[in-house]
């Protein structure tokens, strides 16, 4: 009667144990989960999809990886390109500005010639200066009639020069000259008749008065 109690007992123990799997029981001293096979099926089926979904995961983040590397190595080549067009277009600039330098610093000697030719010009001119071309000394040459009065004859076209005082009075009358801002009249030239009338040139260039 007990050891069919017992049997009963155990079986009814199965029974209540079956219908709530997974049991956790203590087998050989280790700690052990028991599954139905259903169960085990089940989750051999979810560890699968989870093993497929991260290598799927995998792949694409391996395929993700590989467009950005070509990307960057993309925009590295383009980088290299755009320094190299940067150098280019720099040694460009630096070229032009060497080039804008050496004529603004020809262009400066230029001014300075021109403005020492239009000072000797217009210093020579006020000095009443009688100005001629040296063969021998390669040069324009002046001679200074400040100080004298040019005189010309109608009858026989030629001209003279007097005198207006010692050479001690000289730096007067070439301020005289400058202050008076003396100089023939616009008609003088018919004073003269055809046959004896002389030619008059007028500098290109327009000379103000220095100071």
């Amino acid at each position: 009667m007990k050891r069919l109690l017992t049997i009963l007992l155990i079986a009814i123990s199965f029974i209540s144990l079956s219908q709530n799997y997974p049991v956790q029981t203590i087998l050989k001293g280790d700690s052990v989960v028991i599954y139905t096979v259903e169960q085990n099926q089940d989750i051999e089926l979810l560890l699968a999809n989870q093993r497929s979904r991260v290598a799927f995961y995998k792949n694409n983040i391996a395929k993700q990886q590989t467009i950005i590397d070509s990307l960057n190595l993309e925009m590295i080549k383009q980088q290299d390109k755009q320094q190299l067009v940067i150098d280019s277009l720099q040694a460009v600039a630096n070229n032009l500005q060497f080039t804008l330098k050496n004529k603004f610093s020809n262009f400066d000697s230029l001014q300075q010639r021109y403005d020492s030719v239009s000072t000797w010009l217009y210093n020579t001119a006020s000095s009443n200066a009688i100005i001629y071309y040296s063969y021998t000394k390669s040069t324009v040459m002046a001679i200074d009639l400040a100080s004298y009065i040019i005189v010309g004859h109608r009858r026989t076209g030629n001209f003279s020069v007097a005198r207006r005082g010692p050479v001690s009075d000289d730096p007067y009358w070439k301020n005289y000259n400058r202050e008076m801002k003396d100089e023939p009249n616009e008609d003088w030239l018919t004073y003269y008749k055809d046959r004896w009338r002389p030619t008059q040139f007028q500098f290109p260039y327009q000379i103000l008065p220095t100071p």
